[in-house]
């Protein structure tokens, strides 16, 4: 019976110490991570690859690795010169990189970049990208510019990036759909939304009215004051924006405003009525531009 015990007992340490050496199989050598760091990041694209070598200082036979692309923080790949840029891999492991330009390149595609979310400044104008879902998670955004990029309808993607301090937009063909993601960027203090095909300013209205788009918004002040650029746009009522004009440093695109004189109180005060506005406002040029119509005949019909 001792000897069965015994047995029993020899069995169950041996269990043990097998599954132990299991467990220990699992974990993970630190030194790993450095093999991880001193891997060769693959750039396929030759002109971002010695652009990246270029910005870190390495020699043009020299292999660029993770620990490498730790470093990165800025790079501009934007103008002539890098024109037949076209892919951005390898972009994926310069995790701290803040400050991005690839404008006027053959780039499309932002997928490599999707987990790049310290970026502070993206800029790509004059490019054919379609698609912007990559940059949802870019929350430390507070520049962007897409100008020109005509292929672009949709910047819903976008909606998440509160923090946007300014947004150029120029030609791109969002329209008032896209208004609906503007209304989400409330600390903006510069918006360039010319030629975009919008036509109703009720949402840069609101957006004033929490303190956007203004002289006051912080960050305005030391970037020379708000900047709107309306150009291009077929605007048929100005009456949103007109109470913040004189907080605005620069406006394109909007037509002089300057006082209307209506000598006829109930004149005047039907036309405030019209425009939804307050009886003590000054009417102005603007105003008048925004009434498309004005009944004055007292009837029902």
């Amino acid at each position: 019976m001792k000897t069965t015990i015994k047995n029993f007992l020899m069995l169950f340490a041996l269990v043990i110490l097998a599954s132990c050496s299991s467990d220990d199989d699992q974990i993970i050598d630190p030194v790993d991570d450095d093999v991880a760091q001193e891997e060769e990041v693959a750039i396929p694209d030759p002109l971002l690859s010695a652009a990246i070598k270029s910005e870190l200082g390495l020699d043009e036979n020299d292999d660029i690795n993770a620990e490498d692309m730790l470093d990165l923080k800025e790079l501009d790949v934007s103008g002539l010169a890098f024109a037949e840029l076209s892919d951005l891999t390898g972009l994926e492991y310069a995790i701290n990189l803040t400050y991005l330009r690839f404008g006027e390149t053959a780039v499309t595609d932002l997928d490599p970049i999707s987990d790049l979310e310290n970026i502070e400044y993206l800029r790509f104008n004059n490019t054919a990208i379609t698609d912007v879902s990559a940059l949802s998670n870019y929350t430390s955004l507070t520049y962007f510019n897409a100008n020109t990029v005509t292929g672009l309808t949709d910047i819903s993607p976008l909606a998440g990036i509160t923090g946007l301090q300014e947004i150029i937009l120029r030609e791109v063909p969002f329209g008032n759909e896209g208004m609906e993601t503007i209304r989400n960027f409330t600390s903006l203090y510069r918006i360039n939304m010319r030629d975009t095909g919008v036509t109703d300013l009720s949402v840069l209205g609101e957006l004033m009215a929490e303190g956007a788009l203004l002289d006051s918004t912080p960050g305005a002040a030391d970037a020379g004051g708000a900047d709107l650029d309306l150009r291009g746009l077929s605007i048929a009522n100005y009456t949103p924006v007109i109470p913040y004009l004189d907080n605005i440093t620069t406006i394109d695109g909007l037509p002089e405003n300057e006082a209307v004189a209506v000598p006829d109180e109930r004149l005047a005060s039907q036309i405030r009525i019209t425009l939804g506005v307050d009886q003590d406002i000054e009417l102005t040029t603007l105003y008048m531009l925004s009434l498309s119509e004005l009944n004055l005949d007292g009837g029902d019909d």
